[in-house]
């Protein structure tokens, strides 16, 4: 290259970028976000707002007991997870509730299946789901926490070794903190008179003393774990 070529300058390319080639890409992107939004419809809009009292929701719960083991849960993650490890959990589907709503019933039976048992109604109690309805207000969609149920008026009992091995346990085997199921009648003001066959629920204890020959067992629930998965 001669020397002369070497002192020209280069000349720059002049931008081809028009303001009006901009506006036309402008245009192009927001028409292309509006077609996003209206394809979104208002849901997403929903999901924004917080739950309030009266709104229906869909509800994810993980139920814990007094060990912090979950006894019944609506995730499959949680439910393969506990199991695998050696726990008894139940597994059953989302709830369906509305913010701040009152059960009508004591006792509420919730279908559910466990890997050993197969399926089975498991009882919960109003003063349970009812706390769950009442945390919901506020939350968002997707929104998680962890809720402190009220306690049980009664959830401590005692139960004999000789009716423990009547229910199919093993009173020389079983220790401090192991697992049981208990087998709950579903609507306690049935009276036996009437000739009525009583309908029951199961829920998960655990013992939490044992003596040469009774054993003492606890189905509280403290905590649960609950997220919004839907609002509508």
């Amino acid at each position: 290259m001669s020397a002369q070529e070497k002192g020209k300058k280069k000349k720059k390319t002049a931008s081809t970028w028009t303001a009006g080639k901009i506006g036309i890409v402008l245009l192009c992107v927001m028409f292309a976000v509006i077609m996003v939004v209206t394809s979104l419809g208002s849901g997403w809009l929903l999901s924004l707002n917080p739950a309030s009292s009266g709104d229906s929701v869909v509800v994810g719960v993980t139920f814990y007991d007094g060990l912090n083991r979950p006894v019944l849960t609506t995730s499959s993650r949680t439910f393969n997870s506990s199991s695998q490890a050696g726990n008894l959990v139940w597994i059953c589907n989302q709830f369906t509730m509305r913010v701040n709503e009152k059960s009508q019933k004591q006792l509420i039976s919730v279908p559910s299946y466990n890997y050993y048992y197969g399926e089975a109604k498991y009882g919960l109690f109003s003063s349970e789901l009812d706390t769950i309805a009442m945390n919901l207000d506020g939350m968002k969609q997707g929104e998680s926490k962890k809720v402190h149920l009220p306690s049980l008026q009664v959830s401590n009992d005692n139960m004999t070794a000789e009716f423990f091995e009547s229910i199919g346990g093993n009173f020389t085997t079983v220790a401090v903190n192991d697992q049981m199921l208990l087998a709950l009648p579903e609507n306690p003001t049935v009276s036996i008179d009437k000739n009525v066959t009583p309908e029951y629920v199961i829920r998960m204890a655990y013992v939490t003393a044992k003596t040469n020959d009774t054993l003492r067992f606890d189905y509280a629930y403290p905590v649960a774990e609950i997220s919004l998965v839907q609002a509508s």
